[in-house]
């Protein structure tokens, strides 16, 4: 662990919400591990009993969508620092003790998730729930895990990517789908979503101007959002430096508690999640379990 390191990170939370204590308790508890970063909550209106150290900055209300364009385009001017670490209410420092300096060697790091970009003779293709895990030993194929945004470690030349690089162009897909009453549009690789745009979509126009992700394996380290069977097979979660997932929130530090979203009696539903939960629990997290749905 490099206090040196510390230093040259903000930990940052972005949320459109008018209820920003769930982030705000993602930053403090985040904060208490890493002394020497500065800590800085973007929202519409502060907490009440927002934690000393911690900077507010308000920002005018963002839908999902807004959300996605200001982690793309206007993070870069709220953060003063050369990285910036992103957490959310459902997305924080689990053990910085575990965290490594060469980290710091990637422009952009986050725990693989679900969705990959397929590039081989036949074109471009998107796997999902870690379908994509089955084709990385086979040469024609080039594999791209996008890495999740929620908890993620940005350089300040990646969050000045897209304006440094005006040729490095966010596109928008036309949806795959359209349906449902009322009508919803539908992307089957999320393409709207920052995280997918960033480091799957963009990531070979990025990599192109130089901009550095992590490898598989050392992003595996940093984070979790879910549980791949061939991906996380054997893998150690008390190592885990960090975690994102919907499904996981905190709640409270005193005491500390994670409110999982899954009920009890679906748990083994989610490949790996049970281990996840007794990781937290092992540090000391208290878990609130979702109310099981009721019969019929």
């Amino acid at each position: 662990m490099s206090g040196q390191a510390f230093r040259q990170i903000t930990l940052v939370s972005v949320t459109g919400l008018p209820d920003a204590r769930g982030a705000a308790l993602a930053l403090q508890w985040s904060l208490q591990q890493m002394p020497g970063a500065r800590a800085l909550l973007c929202c519409p209106q502060a907490p009440a009993d927002l934690a000393p150290g911690i900077v507010h900055q308000a920002i005018a209300p963002l839908n999902y969508h807004e959300y996605s364009w200001f982690m793309m385009f206007a993070l870069w001017r709220v953060v003063q620092t050369e990285f910036a670490l992103v957490v959310q209410d459902d997305g924080w420092v689990v053990d910085a003790a575990n965290w490594r300096d060469d980290f710091l060697d990637c422009d952009y790091i986050g725990a693989p998730i679900h969705l990959a970009r397929i590039d081989g003779p036949a074109g471009t293709a998107w796997r999902t729930r870690f379908d994509w895990a089955q084709e990385l030993q086979q040469p024609e194929l080039a594999v791209t895990p996008v890495q999740n945004g929620g908890f993620s470690l940005r350089s300040r030349r990646f969050m000045r990517a897209l304006v440094d690089h005006p040729q490095v162009r966010v596109e928008i897909p036309p949806p795959d789908a359209v349906e449902g009453d009322p009508l919803r549009m539908h992307w089957h690789n999320n393409a709207l979503l920052e995280d997918v745009q960033l480091s799957g979509v963009l990531r070979p126009a990025l990599e192109a101007v130089g901009m550095r992700f992590a490898p598989l394996a050392l992003a595996r380290d940093f984070a979790i959002e879910h549980a791949g069977p061939q991906l996380h097979h054997g893998y150690d979660p008390l190592r885990l430096f960090g975690h994102h997932a919907r499904v996981r929130q905190l709640v409270s530090l005193a005491p500390l508690t994670l409110r999982s979203q899954i009920p009890l009696s679906q748990l083994d539903l989610w490949y790996g999640e049970r281990e996840i939960l007794q990781m937290f629990e092992r540090r000391g997290y208290r878990i609130e379990s979702a109310a099981e749905p009721s019969p019929g």
